[in-house]
């Protein structure tokens, strides 16, 4: 009888953790226009709401993050490179390989938690999303995203 016990315990624990990805999600859009409109710096993230970036981070670790956003590389079944001009790359590792086929150019949006933020080998800024799922990309989503490309090839 207490082998069961014990088996019931360790899969209700195993079944509530195998959803890793908060629901709460965090007010930060990844669309942020601020980065249009002083092109001679790169725009970098040092800090948000008034706190460090990496504290910031840390601080709302409890919340996920739901970005739209067009796939610039794939590197495997599991992680692609997401990008916007002049906004930080988004390296986005899913929890399990992607069933849908995603190519280089699609817009995809992506529900997962931010657990980083820093530079690609003193290169580009990148966020990093670990674990992550693709979502169904809302109208509001699309519509946003095409405003935002349409303001930055402006700048351009």
């Amino acid at each position: 009888m207490k082998v069961w016990k014990v088996a019931i315990l360790i899969f209700l624990m195993v079944g509530c953790s195998s959803n890793s990805i908060p629901i709460e999600v965090l007010d930060l859009d990844y669309l942020d226009e601020r980065a249009l409109h002083n092109r001679d710096e790169e725009f970098l993230y040092s800090e948000i709401d008034g706190v460090y970036v990496h504290d910031y981070i840390k601080q709302n670790k409890e919340k996920s993050v739901r970005w739209t956003a067009t796939v610039q590389r794939i590197q495997d079944e599991r992680t692609i490179e997401l990008k916007e001009p002049y906004l930080p790359s988004i390296l986005v590792t899913f929890e399990n390989a992607f069933e849908e086929d995603i190519q280089i150019g699609d817009v995809v949006t992506i529900h997962g938690v931010l657990i980083g933020y820093g530079e690609t080998f003193g290169a580009d800024p990148v966020w990093v999303v670990r674990p992550a799922e693709l979502v169904e990309t809302t109208e509001e989503e699309v519509q946003q995203l095409v405003e935002y490309q349409e303001k930055a090839a402006e700048v351009e």
